[in-house]
């Protein structure tokens, strides 16, 4: 469990880099920990919190993951306010977020109901959510965790970029959003990725994952989420201790090795800030193209492409934008997400954004490009998409 001075050092660092903190207090009991240590512990950590580091503070989360410990809604519920009770004693300003779990309707519709009030200071719905599943085929089976079976690496690639990949995130939206139906809770992804138990080595951990991620984050954004945060690391699964294959980055010898899921994470960073703008997708013949577009607070108005058909047999798709505003005279520019050869199959140094890697020290050298005239005609703007490739536009209309 951390210490004072961890938790310190944890907040310093967060007040260093101007981010706000969702913090998780530890629910259940163990064989290391008792539930009545978890009850001190996390008023001894809100004291600390309160005192010295309230403006970096967001929200609490009590527990995590809880049906792995309460098969039984109501009891978790009703166990729920004991801790939420302590927090509070220790800092008295708490708020709280949960309950952290794959998208259970129920337990959410229970949560909702019973602290969605000023009075409960449930304030925000946090989920888990791994939409394609577990890593392994044998993954139920608790005794046997290191001599599990991986699916398939090519066939997990596919259900990435496939267009079933949107039935499945609908699925879990509905369910969330029909659970919170009545209240004004909004939901967030406090921990979320591709493939679960530490992701799937050749998917998870390959170019696919980059144009997964841009098109997984701008989904959700259009579909109302408060936020999202990537399920991340060295070494992740409990007690096994896999390598993170669905990792944004891990420690190399030199800073951290960036895995294609971070250019992923990166292009939205370029396109997805603002508000979402409608847009409507004509497609052709074979194509297999998703579009957003967002309207900046300086009014530049980014349009992400990504173009997810790939293999021997795919060809480049030329896209025409054609805004529903004359543009400006000013230029229209691109950047692009590009893998080696368009092989989804890429994995680390495979992948350039703006034409250069994100270097282990975090430096990154790639660049906007202007677009040429001969591109821009009668109010459209052409851009050609290899296979396999994603690019952000910007441009200012009248």
């Amino acid at each position: 469990m951390p210490s004072q001075e961890d938790i310190a050092s944890f907040f310093d660092f967060a007040k260093q880099a101007g981010v706000k903190v969702l913090y998780s207090m530890r629910k259940a009991d163990s064989k290391e920990v008792r539930a009545s240590d978890n009850v001190e512990l996390a008023k001894k950590a809100a004291t600390l919190i309160q005192s010295r580091y309230p403006d970096q503070m967001d929200l609490f989360a009590l527990g995590n993951e809880p049906y792995y410990f309460e098969r039984n809604h109501d009891k978790y519920v009703n166990k729920w306010k004991v801790l939420r009770d302590t927090v509070i004693a220790g800092y008295p300003e708490a708020k709280f977020c949960g309950p952290d779990e794959a998208p259970s309707p129920e337990l959410l519709k229970k949560m909702a109901a019973a602290y969605g009030n000023p009075s409960g200071r449930l304030v925000a719905i946090s989920q888990h959510s791994s939409p394609f599943g577990s890593s392994y085929k044998n993954n139920s089976d608790p005794s046997d965790l290191i001599n599990r079976t991986p699916y398939d690496a090519a066939e997990s690639r596919e259900k990435m970029l496939s267009p079933e990949a949107y039935v499945t995130y609908e699925k879990i939206h509905n369910g969330i959003t029909n659970a919170l139906q009545g209240t004004s809770l909004p939901y967030r992804f406090t921990e979320c990725n591709s493939y679960s138990s530490s992701g799937l080595k050749g998917a998870s951990d390959s170019y696919a994952s980059a144009l997964w991620a841009a098109d997984y984050l701008y989904w959700w954004a259009n579909h109302g989420v408060e936020g999202m945060s990537f399920h991340t690391g060295d070494r992740t699964g409990g007690d096994a201790n896999f390598i993170c294959r669905y990792a944004a980055f891990r420690t190399s010898d030199h800073g951290y090795d960036v895995q294609p899921l971070s250019y992923g994470m990166k292009l939205f960073d370029f396109g997805g800030h603002g508000r979402m703008l409608p847009t409507t997708v004509k497609e052709g013949d074979g194509q297999n193209l998703a579009a957003y577009s967002t309207l900046s607070k300086d009014k530049t108005v980014f349009v992400t492409l990504i173009n997810k058909a790939h293999g021997p047999k795919a060809e480049e798709q030329l896209v025409k934008i054609k805004p529903d505003q004359p543009l400006d005279d000013s230029k229209v520019e691109i950047i692009s997400l590009l893998g080696r050869n368009n092989d989804i199959a890429g994995g680390l140094g495979y992948v350039t954004l703006g034409g250069e890697p994100i270097k282990e020290d975090g430096t990154w050298n790639g660049r906007w490009t202007e677009l040429s005239p001969s591109a821009i005609s009668d109010g459209k703007i052409a851009v050609t998409m290899p296979p396999a490739s994603a690019a952000v536009v910007r441009f200012h209309t009248k």
